[in-house]
């Protein structure tokens, strides 16, 4: 998958691709409309976990469309994208296992936020059923919820996530 080149706010540490990711079923989806639910996790600001949510999933939007904000649901959604900051995990395989989902939202204590910014680690993963499609590994630097490095680091990671071509699976419009 390809990096920006122009200086970014997010650098990207990692990113990785499975052969079972198809770009053509989201085409007129993730990246032509389609409303992906999105669970979000690892709020690391003093401001309400919903208002994290919202800062989050609307960055997305312009990149992935409008993300569904009901955390509940997004978690057992069939196909689904995990944005996971300060995450002890990198794992996608365990990440997307709806038998065993992830915690919604569990409240980040309020010692453990920060109204300043700082280095964020973000793991964003896109989810078809159980398995792991597209997976991208970040660090970003922001001041706080406001910052606009964090909408643009939110929106180079999820276009990254949603790469146009997969290699492994290439089919008769791209000959070898």
């Amino acid at each position: 998958m390809a990096v920006l080149a122009a200086p970014a706010a997010a650098q990207t540490m990692r990113d990785q691709m499975w052969g079972g990711y198809d770009p053509a079923e989201l085409r007129g989806g993730a990246r032509g409309g389609r409303q992906l639910p999105t669970v979000v996790t690892g709020n690391p600001f003093a401001i309400p976990d919903g208002e994290f949510v919202r800062i989050v999933t609307e960055a997305m939007s312009d990149t992935a469309a409008a993300a569904s904000r009901d955390q509940g649901a997004a978690a057992r959604a069939p196909m689904r994208v995990l944005m996971l900051f300060n995450a002890a995990t990198y794992t996608g395989d365990r990440l997307c296992d709806r038998s065993k989902p992830l915690a919604v939202a569990p409240p980040t204590p309020a010692a453990a936020r920060t109204s300043g910014g700082g280095r964020l680690d973000l793991v964003a993963t896109y989810c078809r059923g159980d398995r792991p499609m597209t997976q991208v590994i970040a660090s970003l630097t922001v001041s706080d919820p406001n910052d606009p490095r964090l909408k643009q680091a939110i929106r180079q990671v999820t276009a990254n996530l949603f790469p146009p071509v997969n290699p492994d699976n290439y089919g008769p419009e791209f000959p070898d």
